[in-house]
């Protein structure tokens, strides 16, 4: 199948040069500009992440004695907001290289400071694989993915209202569905059908656990409950003021709200629901390289290079820099990589609300169900 080319569904209406671009680019050629860049260092993962662990914390706790809605209280929760997203940010990096003996260690710390206490352990990413795979990614079988561009803009909306229900999934998900599925086994797969994956797509389908994975799931399942009982207790007995469960609620809006704008530009949303290859996934998906420094606090750990992540999903974020630097200097200035770049994160919702917009007065709107949920 060639790049202008479709198998079923509506065709995705690329322009001509893009077509063109794309029929001439050579993923083997890209990949040869990047050699060397592949390894992951552990070092820099763990102080990374560690760092920003601890300013999210401290940050967070700060803002009680700097008085909240004080001008120094809405500053230290602002760093606690960024510091924890850029920390939930690394659960990305973990699904990419789960594989590698290195990263057992580090999956372990993250989840033992950050996706436990957070509710978001890292078994709930395990689908994330799909958004990669030649055959699933802009499919039904993509929890990551809906023809956002070609569906009605209520979609959208839906996607940057879901944040305000998010916290309370976990305590949904983890005290009340958990220890029901240990009873019950027909709740236990509607538990990992349904939702134990972050998505965006309502009417993905999880998998079951495989024999190996059972006692790890329902261990981080156990964890999640057990945290979330030590919380209530502590708020019950007054140990933990009130005030503290409303400030983690708006801090994880905040975390989803943003990573929502996050999603929302990250792709152009352009699929029919047919797979496509490695180059139209490049191409459907978005490269922010403006305004770096900007870009990390809305898109960290390598997320604001979507494009070159779709292109070469084994690159670590931190060779992201150096990489795309390799592509644009080595690539030709009309090379399909150079499409994929945007202005910036507003470009991206503007274009793509324009798309869905333009779709629904032409009639030629994809029949989805409204967006219910959301993800990272």
């Amino acid at each position: 199948m060639t790049a202008g080319e479709r198998t079923r569904g509506t065709p995705i209406p690329w322009e001509a040069r893009q077509v063109a671009a794309m029929e001439r680019f050579s993923v083997k050629e890209a990949h040869d500009l990047l050699r060397g860049l592949f390894g992951p260092r552990m070092a820099r993962y763990w102080t990374d992440f560690t760092l920003s662990v601890l300013l999210a914390g401290t940050a967070f706790w700060a803002v009680g004695p700097l008085g909240g809605p004080s001008p120094l209280g809405v500053a230290a929760f602002a760093v606690s907001v960024l510091a924890a997203y850029r920390c939930f940010a690394f659960i990305h990096e973990i699904a990419h290289f789960r594989a590698k003996k290195s990263f057992g260690p580090f999956r372990m710390w993250w989840n033992a400071v950050f996706g436990i206490p957070m509710m978001v352990p890292v078994f709930m990413y395990e689908c994330h694989g799909e958004h990669h795979n030649r055959k699933l990614y802009g499919t039904p079988q993509d929890a990551e993915y809906l023809p956002l561009a070609r569906m009605a803009p209520s979609n959208i909306v839906g996607l940057l209202i879901t944040p305000l229900f998010l916290p309370f999934f976990g305590p949904y998900r983890f005290a009340v569905l958990t220890p029901l599925s240990w009873c019950v086994p027909r709740v236990r797969e509607y538990l990992y059908s349904n939702v134990s994956a972050l998505k965006i797509d309502f009417e993905y389908r999880g998998r079951q656990p495989t024999a190996g994975e059972k006692w790890l799931w329902r261990g981080q399942e156990a964890l999640c409950l057990a945290w979330i009982a030590a919380a209530a207790a502590l708020l019950a007995v007054g140990a933990v003021p009130l005030s503290r469960l409303v400030q983690w609620y708006a801090l994880f809006v905040t975390i989803a709200f943003v990573n929502s704008l996050r999603l929302l530009a990250a792709h152009r949303y352009l699929g029919d629901e047919d797979e496509m290859s490695v180059v139209e996934q490049m191409m459907d998906t978005v490269n922010h390289p403006r305004a770096r420094l900007l870009g990390e606090l809305w898109a960290p750990v390598g997320l604001r290079l979507h494009a070159l992540h779709h292109l070469m999903p084994g690159l670590p974020y931190h060779s992201f820099p150096e990489a795309h630097a390799r592509l644009v200097a080595g690539l030709p200035e009309d090379s399909a990589y150079r499409l994929t770049e945007s202005a910036g994160l507003a470009s991206s919702l503007r274009r793509l609300w324009r798309e869905a917009r333009a779709h629904k007065k032409a009639g030629t709107l994809l029949p989805r169900t409204p967006l219910k949920e959301a993800a990272v």
